[in-house]
């Protein structure tokens, strides 16, 4: 009997050593050791269209020690001047110290942080590193000091533009879709009202490039007959003037959201506005969250990443402030901006 006691108070022992070390193994922390030093290839830089593919920023920095042999993943983050770092821009450095920005990334990240096009302008930049470790803390990561970038993005912005019956065949004032880097990519809500036939050009009149039918059903070309939209709706235009191809998919928009009557479930339909050209509900809503989803589906969802009324593609909850009846309005009628307006009754 005192054989068997004394097993068990042994095995007992051992369960809560390891139990122990396994508490021990939860709160260990890795934390950074000495400082980052990073050093820009210069602090003033001037983009042009020339030079957008090539390298227009580099930065090297000192490695960071964590005290123990691990991966450390870096990268460059960019800021509005005096914004603190609280909504950087980041672009990935991965292990490397060192990283050469093209013009075409710096320029979208300038861009992005609400530079204008030919206006020099200021941000800060910085580096940070960290082990990328799921839970990670603010204290496991490491910074280097804010550098002053003096910088002057340009506007990379290019139009199509698509003139029909359904709008009398006048390119002056035919609706748009929007490159926003020129990468040949454009993109657009259209309103189509009725069957129509139609062309879609380099520029606003018929002097310049209109593309037609091409050899298959999503295909282009400059010479082929007009295109055609046979079901009346409002449709997302996508071309791509590289590959010669294009797509208009139909769009009922809805919102959706803790904040709406049907919560996260189901997209509560808004009713398209011929008259405003925008989308609209009148709905009570929580005070909550919701976003904005085309055809009751998550490929086409929209969010409001800086609570500013502007709308991003796959962007954050939309906090409705106070609950309430509401109008929602959805516009998408400008290429590229797309917006929104929560306006309580």
């Amino acid at each position: 009997m005192q054989r068997i006691t004394l097993y068990s108070f042994f095995a007992l022992c051992s369960l809560l050593l390891v139990w122990g070390c396994e508490k021990d193994e939860q709160q260990l922390v890795l934390q950074p050791q000495g400082t980052i030093t990073a050093t820009p290839s210069s602090t003033s830089v001037v983009l042009t269209t020339t030079g957008s593919g090539t390298n227009a920023l580099g930065v090297t920095w000192t490695p960071v020690d964590y005290g123990v042999p691990v991966a450390v993943n870096y990268a460059i983050q960019f800021d509005k001047v005096g914004n603190q770092f609280k909504a950087p821009v980041e672009i990935s450095a991965g292990t490397s110290t060192s990283v050469s920005i093209s013009g075409t990334d710096l320029n979208a990240a300038l861009l992005k942080l609400g530079l204008v096009g030919g206006i020099p302008g200021q941000v800060e930049m910085r580096v940070r590193a960290g082990i990328n470790r799921p839970n990670d803390q603010p204290g496991q990561f490491q910074y280097s000091a804010a550098t002053v970038l003096n910088a002057t993005p340009i506007t990379t912005i290019s139009y199509l533009y698509v003139p029909g019956a359904y709008q009398n065949w006048a390119p002056e004032n035919a609706p748009s879709l929007i490159s926003p880097t020129s990468d040949g990519n454009y993109e657009g809500y259209i309103y189509i009202g009725a069957a129509s036939e139609f062309k879609i050009t380099s520029v606003p009149a018929w002097s310049g490039t209109a593309y037609g039918v091409g050899a298959t059903a999503d295909k282009l070309s400059t010479t082929g007959d007009n295109l055609k939209i046979a079901t009346p709706g409002y449709y997302l235009f996508r071309v791509n003037t590289t590959g010669l191809t294009w797509s208009a998919v139909p769009t009922k928009w809805g919102i959706i959201g803790a904040a709406t009557p049907t919560n996260w479930d189901a997209s509560t339909p808004m009713a398209y506005d011929a008259t405003s050209g925008t989308w609209k509900i009148d709905v009570a809503l929580k005070q909550d969250e919701l976003k904005f989803r085309a055809n009751d589906a998550w490929d086409l969802n929209f969010g409001d990443n800086d609570a500013n009324g502007t709308l991003e593609a796959g962007g954050a909850n939309i906090k409705v402030p106070s609950a309430g009846n509401y109008t929602v309005e959805l516009d998408l009628r400008k290429a590229g901006s797309y917006t929104y307006k929560l306006t309580k009754k």
